[in-house]
């Protein structure tokens, strides 16, 4: 399977992040004082939409299938998705909790001279990321940059099914033939990564900024062989409670189990916009 390069993924892992902290006051003095730096605990609630693609490979039960899926493919199967960002923060730490759920149920069917084929796909995927960031610092005063450390966990949950309906007439015997088959194949996984998160006010309303992170590293059986994620969000202050987001986001997974006939795994890059709105309490 053609890959993008590794080198330049891994270089933009660290150069990309995500401006998870959410500031929402009308000026940079506000922002500042409003975001958990007085020593008060500010809660957000973030709902949003990730309009993603997915590129890469699948095995299930030693069987290899390209996947290269585009945000209307998936729009067109989505049985039901949940997304949704929370942060807690006070002085300089800020801890989140962000679960993603989707679940599609794609169909296809082969109809060719004597062999009828119907497949009913159900994909379902639960990714529950959590951390903790903590700011380094913040330099400059026109255009104030600050800098984060991060650590967390990106649990995982991924069940693939497959159900085969296969049909063979045979006119000239007088015969039908007709098999069913189901293959399923579920994965548990939870990654411990680190990252940095950088964001910098272009205006007192409008910010811009970078997270990027990596993890898995093969450490045990229950973690992915390397995952890695970068997102790059600008936001707006409607008013002092409202904000609203939008950027891209790219989340990469590869893990292989087993071998031969049991051999499960994937190497896959999820991707695409996103969008959000955010409210401060």
């Amino acid at each position: 399977m053609k890959k993008r390069n590794n080198l330049f993924t891994i270089l933009t892992v660290f150069l990309l992040s995500l401006i998870s902290r959410t500031s929402f006051a009308e000026d940079m003095k506000d922002t500042r004082s409003g975001s958990g730096q007085d020593g008060r605990w500010e809660f957000v609630m973030i709902p949003y939409l990730w309009m993603t693609g997915i590129d890469g490979e699948v095995t299930i039960k030693g069987r290899d299938a390209d996947v290269d899926v585009s945000f209307d493919d998936i729009l067109d199967d989505l049985d039901i998705a949940a997304l949704a960002h929370f942060i807690a923060k006070r002085g300089r730490w800020e801890f989140f909790v962000q679960p993603n759920y989707m679940k599609l149920s794609p169909e296809g069917d082969v109809d060719r001279n004597a062999i009828t084929l119907d497949a009913d796909v159900e994909t379902e995927m639960l990714i529950l990321e959590f951390g903790t960031f903590y700011k380094l610092g913040t330099w400059g005063d026109r255009f104030p940059v600050s800098l984060d450390i991060l650590g967390g966990g990106r649990y995982w949950y991924i069940d693939n099914e497959i159900d085969l309906d296969i049909d063979i007439s045979l006119p000239t015997v007088d015969m039908d033939i007709r098999r069913e088959k189901d293959v399923d194949s579920d994965k548990n996984l939870i990654d411990p990564f680190v990252g940095l998160r950088i964001d910098t006010a272009i205006t007192k309303k409008l910010r811009f900024g970078v997270r990027g992170d990596i993890g898995g590293f093969d450490i045990s059986d229950d973690t992915s062989d390397l995952s890695w994620q970068a997102i790059g969000l600008f936001e707006y202050d409607i008013s002092q409670r409202i904000v609203l987001g939008a950027g891209y986001r790219a989340l990469d997974i590869r893990y292989e189990t087993g071998s031969g006939n049991d051999k499960n795994g994937m190497d896959a890059t999820i991707h695409g916009p996103i969008l959000g709105a955010g409210i401060r309490f």
